[in-house]
């Protein structure tokens, strides 16, 4: 099996470096980092969908700022915190182009 079980598909709308600094609540300090915000569609129970806004952390902001307003597919990860759902690309994966369907 070489197809991710999860993809997360949608425009890259924002491509950007999160600076690093000091936690003001527990003192930890952090390094910057690199973030990929995808606008995709996403089904509502009672059919058709609305338009949610995903962060991710990435690798490398490089590999897509290359897709910066295009339709993309990337692999994810999915994890829940509570009531509410996470995702992370996994180490490695790479975005690739949409195409659009006929």
């Amino acid at each position: 099996m070489s197809e991710p079980m999860f993809t997360l598909c949608g425009q890259v709308a924002n491509v950007f470096v999160q600076p690093g600094g000091t936690s003001k609540k527990t003192g930890e300090v952090f390094d910057p980092r690199d973030k990929v915000q995808i606008l995709g569609h996403v089904p509502v129970q009672g059919g058709g969908s609305k338009l949610d806004l995903v962060t991710l952390n990435v690798e490398d902001a490089n590999t897509f700022k290359q897709y910066q307003g295009k339709n993309i597919r990337v692999p994810v990860g999915v994890f829940a915190l509570g009531k509410t759902v996470g995702y992370f690309i996994p180490q490695g994966a790479k975005p690739a182009p949409l195409t659009p369907s006929a």
